[in-house]
């Protein structure tokens, strides 16, 4: 057929017919063995109850003749009279019987009832004196052998109805167990040629599918050469010509798509190869893939050994260390403070450069090995040392003539030029405090100058953290006093000594108390603390003030950032400073803030032996 529908219509269709002469047997067989089970409770099971009904109506009268014979005449009457109507009932059902067996017994049993009523009723008509005498009389000739007859005659009629229906119930299991086998065979039988069929189905229409498949799946794995040889016209053959339609189409895409991804990946290799800084590419395991040509020139030409590992060729520790950071712990490897600025010697002269190392990763999340980039910011670098020596030379200049104003304002306040006028000792008073203010930035200026240069290092000793908090407490105590702020210090047990210099420490914790004093409204509180933690003593000022921003806290280190609102009385160069002194003891501030409830600065410093005398305060 050249219609693949109208192939499995047919075949369909012929399972559709099998199934139907199936299932017309069994229902042929299912109306023969219900109509041999109506003829069996249509004759024999009603001629059998009928039976058992006459001789318990018998067996009624026999009681009532025993009652008769013990005297108890009335009581007789009543079992007689109640018990003879069923008998009749129950016969005249039986006389309607068509089974020729029954119908002499039928006859008996009407002429011996008939007989057995007349005497009963002649009996129960004589006087009750009488009735006991003569009925033993007659019971002895007549009543009883008539009982006995009808008895015996309708034990008959039940035997017969109960031998047809054993007979008739031996039939139907024969007749059942018959048709079920007929059944299994003709069952079997469609089974088999449903089998058959669907085999003929597979093999005529649906094996080239599975050729369709097969291509369809080498299509998929990438073999666009592969074509379909079906020389059908139906259905399947169209699709065979569309898969090669396809796979044709697929191919001239490829070649397309291969020589784009060439071209993409020359443009992209000639971009890092020709990128202005330097490009270190390493595989997995840390071994050199690539170098372009700004890297080749600080480190050398590319090794030529494949895959040298990085600190063979590199040697620089630090860029060998924020690879396999990179790579074992799949993290970005980016600072942007002093510490992490890498000088290279290149051509006699030294060149500073900012380290950049990315873990590169496929689909799946996989490392694949890491991309370092050393950006070269000698020219930054250079810049921010002639604007920090800018800095320092003008505060240094500003100073002098900024004293020599601050002495002349507090002369003029001291009156030694002559008494003032109240305007003049106000204007006299609002200098002297500009002044002193300039003073303050001046020396900040100089101080944070003096640290970014490397011209006023920490004096490190070792130092127990109570008193560095105690000598913060007594500093700033008349300030928290003056405003009405409780200060409170809090001190663990048993801290360790910590390797700083007392001086820069006590400034920073200094700082960090005078800004949450000025910070906290009166009535609320400051608290200093050291605690032990591991191998540190973690120092922390919390206040219960007005808390920072959060579009705030990421730049509250940085110089002059002062939050938009909060009370003046600074350049925003203190906590600058602060986290210049920090890190200059391998550590660094952290804070959290909560606004209208309060900030926490925390910074932690290495602990050496057990201080003496630390206790909790």
């Amino acid at each position: 057929m050249r219609n693949l529908r109208l192939q499995l219509l047919v075949s369909h269709l012929l399972l559709v017919l099998l199934m139907g002469l199936v299932m017309s047997g069994a229902i042929a067989t299912f109306f023969r063995l219900g109509h041999s089970i109506d003829v069996v409770l249509t004759n024999n099971f009603q001629g059998a109850l009928t039976a058992r009904e006459m001789l318990q109506a018998i067996g009624s009268q026999e009681t009532g003749m025993n009652l008769l014979l013990g005297g108890k005449v009335s009581e007789a009457r009543v079992e007689i009279s109640s018990s003879w109507p069923k008998f009749l009932a129950a016969f005249d059902r039986m006389a309607k019987a068509s089974d020729p067996r029954q119908q002499q017994l039928v006859v008996e049993i009407r002429l011996a009832s008939a007989r057995y009523q007349s005497s009963v009723d002649d009996l129960l008509s004589l006087p009750p004196e009488s009735i006991q005498a003569e009925a033993e009389r007659r019971y002895v000739s007549t009543l009883g052998p008539a009982l006995a007859r009808l008895k015996e005659r309708t034990q008959r009629i039940l035997e017969i109805n109960e031998t047809e229906i054993d007979r008739a119930n031996t039939n139907v299991k024969a007749e059942a167990q018959s048709a079920a086998s007929g059944s299994l065979i003709v069952t079997a039988a469609a089974l088999v040629l449903a089998l058959l069929l669907a085999t003929l189905v597979v093999r005529l229409a649906l094996k080239p599918l599975a050729r369709v498949a097969e291509q369809a799946e080498a299509l998929g794995a990438g073999h666009l050469d592969r074509r379909l040889d079906l020389r059908r016209t139906d259905e399947v053959g169209q699709l065979a010509s569309a898969f090669n339609t396809m796979a044709d189409r697929l191919q001239e895409h490829r070649k397309t798509e291969e020589r784009r991804l060439r071209r993409a990946e020359r443009m992209a290799d000639m971009a890092l190869e020709f990128l202005y800084d330097p490009v270190v590419v390493t595989d997995a395991i840390g071994r050199i893939v690539f170098l372009n040509h700004a890297a080749e020139g600080l480190f050398g030409p590319s090794p030529a050994a494949p895959r040298t590992p990085i600190v063979e060729h590199v040697g620089d520790r630090r860029i060998v260390t924020a690879i396999e950071r990179a790579i074992k712990e799949d993290a970005v490897s980016a600072g942007e403070d002093e510490a992490t600025l890498i000088p290279i010697s290149v051509g006699g002269t030294e060149r500073a450069y900012r380290l950049r190392a990315t873990p590169m990763k496929d689909q799946e999340g996989a490392i694949l090995g890491c991309v370092a980039v050393l950006e070269d910011i000698t020219h930054l670098k250079e810049l921010d040392r002639l604007k920090t020596e800018f800095i320092g030379v003008a505060s240094h200049e500003l100073r002098t003539p900024v004293t020599s104003l601050l002495l002349a304002s507090q002369l003029l306040r001291e009156r030694s030029a002559g008494p003032l006028t109240p305007m003049q000792e106000q204007i006299v008073n609002a200098q002297q405090e500009d002044l002193e203010r300039l003073e303050r930035l001046l020396q900040e200026l100089l101080d944070i100058t003096k640290l970014e240069a490397g011209s006023s290092p920490p004096r490190f000793a070792l130092v127990a953290p109570a008193e560095l908090v105690r000598q913060a407490v007594d500093t700033i105590k008349a300030n928290a006093a003056e405003k009405g702020v409780m200060l409170k210090h809090e001190i663990g047990k048993a801290l360790k000594t910590v390797r700083a210099d007392p001086g820069q420490i006590v400034r920073v914790l200094v700082n960090l108390a005078d800004n949450a004093v000025r910070h906290t409204p009166s009535g609320g509180s400051v608290t200093l603390r050291a605690m032990a933690k591991d191998d540190h003593v973690t120092f922390e000022v919390e206040d219960t003030g007005e808390g920072i921003h959060p579009d705030y806290l990421s730049r509250i280190f940085d110089r002059f950032v002062q939050v938009p609102g909060t009370t003046q009385g600074g350049a925003g160069l203190g906590l600058s400073i602060a986290q210049t002194i920090l890190k200059a003891h391998g550590s660094e501030m952290r804070v959290t803030s909560e606004l209208q409830k309060g900030s926490k600065f925390q910074f932690t410093l290495g602990s050496e032996a057990p201080a003496a005398g630390d206790t909790s305060t």
